[in-house]
């Protein structure tokens, strides 16, 4: 599980604030929003590992791009 907040688009990207399951401080993600790739993100201290999460970080905001009204937070599952 991998919480999204603070979710902001402009022209050219879209950008979040990450929270790895159980993680209580947040990382970032900024994601290209024409060829969807990662432009830039960093993961907690102590989550470097979660490699997994901002991949599916990364799909959320691809999703979340095409809408016109941008929900503030995002809570992202798989299993």
């Amino acid at each position: 599980m991998v919480i999204l907040k603070n979710i902001k688009k402009n022209d050219n990207y879209i950008e979040c604030d990450i929270y790895p399951e159980d993680s209580t401080s947040c990382g970032h993600i900024l994601v290209d929003t024409a060829t969807k790739d990662i432009i830039e993100y960093v993961l907690p201290e102590g989550y470097e590992w979660c490699r997994n999460h901002v991949n599916h970080a990364r799909f959320a905001l691809v999703e979340i791009a095409d809408q016109l009204e941008l929900p503030n937070e995002k809570i992202v599952m798989w299993y």
